[in-house]
């Protein structure tokens, strides 16, 4: 590897938006150019770098681009070219100046790294959704898009059974050099009444499995792994990790920017919220970090790789530079059970390499149970080492494309109630560095959070009335949807549901000219009878009703829009098709009238 040279001071204006100079290292006598390229001029415009250093016969040239303002980090990538040519992922330009960074370090062709894959994911209780899906086909399905992610390690939470099944069907049709070795972590000491909880499968060599670790704050069912071998002779550590859910981050987050954004009480301050962290996890955390991983691999500097559902919310999400992020409501929150981990050395690796989590949320919580009203991110790929780069991470929260005409879809849009998270990395030393595409986020996986309210004027709650075909008496009653008020809710009969579709019908006083209709989902973390799916109609007599709109929503609760373009109504009916666990709910109905 050449010497680099001292950085190299380039400046650069982009219409109007200055951007501070940047830093630029490079190989001797050869300095890195590179240019933004950007489809508009002002904040919020998309742009990408490129960046330009000299090819080198019989070499490859790692690129590093960092888009920051100050100590705030925007963009980052590490990229790797025979050509001496790179363009960087895309990013939001902030309203800051930014400083663009650039190195380039040029290597030989046999002497970049290995390629690895990283696979986090709790299954849900093997892939059967706590047993309730029993015919097998979903553990078929997750089976399948193991398959298609192609991990070289894939951590797993909650094997809870299916163990052999998963490393069967990973290594049906294989060949020999390809397959999958499994380790079961959790030992039966450990086990809780579900079972075998932790299981790490890899495609690399397994030179030695570390034994069981138990003390008064974890054990076996929390953290345990291997010594993996690299086909070039070195190795890492690679573990699986569950930490406790109890002081449950997402819920108190969830309630914290939802009473934020709508100006109502908070419940919890955030003291109060971050203290959450202390009732185990930090405990769990110093265990993990100071005393297990310690006896397992004592003074050896070699990669350190972990994967795992830490039933925890980032530090680096919810700082400061991400409070007004969509979904955040102002809320900031230095939680102190992940910041572990960043102290001890570890690098978060989805946040790495999306340090923008405006941009890219990275949610895994919860595809099934709903998205809520924040970005719920508390899954985990951890990696730590001085040859560790961080090429590319994504987490997925949707079927690939050939499972979505299953019925499972309609219930569980995931094969479990959480996402995964997929992160690829480069362990820097013999072997010729990336052989496959690194995986990348998609910005925001879906619109806005919080929605610009609609065109036209707001009816008042005073002129409205509502009646349902279904709702609970008292705590369900329907005029809550029409009173004004985000924190009561209706809801259809419970506890025996009766079968949808369900209708709630609005009374607007007179035939109006409406511009739009808002439906608020329920606010609150618990989104049993969010509406997925169903049918908007209008009626000018409450007894002949004609269709206006179907509408198919996310599993969030965000406002729901439904434009109506000047139809005149005296009646809305909202036809519930379909609501998570059967059941249909509705904060608000907020007609509005073309002005």
């Amino acid at each position: 590897m050449r010497a680099l040279t001292p950085p190299l001071a380039v400046a650069v204006a982009l219409a109007g938006l200055l951007a501070t100079p940047t830093t630029a290292t490079a190989d001797r006598g050869h300095h890195p150019g590179y240019r933004l390229d950007c489809d508009g001029t002002r904040p919020g415009s998309t742009c990408t770098v490129v960046a330009t250093g000299k090819a080198r016969p019989n070499h490859v040239q790692e690129f590093v681009t960092t888009v920051r303002t100050g100590d705030q980090v925007w963009a980052r990538d590490t990229l790797y070219t025979r050509d001496g040519r790179v363009r960087s992922r895309p990013f939001t330009l902030p309203e800051q100046k930014i400083t663009v960074d650039v190195s380039v370090t040029s290597l030989p062709k046999n002497h970049v790294g290995t390629p690895l894959r990283l696979m986090a994911w709790n299954l849900f209780v093997g892939g059967t959704f706590d047993r309730k899906e029993t015919t097998g086909e979903n553990l078929a399905q997750m089976i399948d898009y193991m398959n298609e992610v192609n991990p070289d390690i894939l951590f797993v939470v909650e094997a809870y059974g299916s163990a052999q099944k998963i490393l069967d069907g990973l290594n049906a049709g294989r060949p020999e050099h390809d397959r999958f070795s499994a380790v079961m972590i959790t030992q039966p000491q450990d086990n809780s009444h579900n079972g075998d909880n932790l299981w790490l499968y890899t495609k690399l060599k397994v030179e030695k499995v570390y034994p069981r670790y138990a003390d008064a704050d974890i054990s076996s069912f929390n953290l345990g792994g291997a010594r993996l071998g690299l086909p070039n002779g070195k190795h890492v550590h690679a573990f699986s990790l569950w930490t406790w859910h109890d002081g449950w981050a997402y819920g108190d987050t969830h309630d914290a920017a939802v009473q934020n954004t709508h100006g109502l009480p908070r419940t919890k301050t955030n003291e109060q919220i971050l203290e959450g962290d202390h009732l185990r996890r930090m405990a769990m955390g110093r265990a993990i970090l100071e005393k297990a991983i310690p006896s397992f691999i004592g003074d050896d500097d070699a990669p350190v790789l972990m994967g795992g559902d830490l039933n925890a919310q980032s530090h680096l999400d919810w700082s400061e530079q991400f409070a007004n992020a969509p979904g955040h409501g102002g809320v900031v929150l230095p939680w102190p059970y992940t910041k572990q981990y960043t102290d001890a050395g570890f690098m978060d690796t989805f946040r790495y390499a999306n340090p923008d989590a405006g941009r890219y949320p990275g949610r895994t919580w919860s595809p099934f149970h709903g998205m809520g009203a924040i970005p719920g991110r508390i899954d985990y790929v951890f990696a730590r080492g001085k040859d560790v780069r961080i090429l590319g991470s994504r987490a997925d929260v949707d079927r690939l494309p050939r499972h979505q005409s299953s019925p499972l879809n309609r219930q569980y849009p995931f094969y479990s109630d959480h996402g995964s998270v997929i992160t690829d990395i480069l362990i820097r030393g013999k072997g010729r560095g990336p052989d496959r595409t690194p995986v990348t986020e998609e910005p925001g996986k879906g619109r806005e959070i919080w929605p610009a309210e609609p065109a036209g004027r707001r009816v008042p709650p005073a002129e409205l009335k509502a009646t349902a075909s279904t709702f609970k008496p008292g705590a369900g009653d329907p005029a809550r949807a029409v009173d004004g008020n985000l924190t009561t809710d209706f809801h259809s009969d419970y506890p025996v549901v009766p079968p949808q579709p369900h209708t709630i019908t609005v009374d607007l006083g007179r035939v109006r000219k409406l511009s739009a209709v808002r439906f608020q989902p329920k606010l609150r973390v618990n989104m049993n009878g969010t509406i997925l799916e169903g049918m908007v109609q209008v009626s000018d007599d409450g007894t002949t009703f004609r269709d206006v709109r179907a509408v198919k929503w996310a599993r969030m609760t965000a406002a729901n829009d439904v434009p109506l373009d000047g139809v005149s109504a005296r009646y809305i009916r909202l036809r519930s098709d379909y609501g998570i666990g059967g059941a249909s709910a509705l904060a608000e109905i907020i007609p509005y009238e073309s002005s």
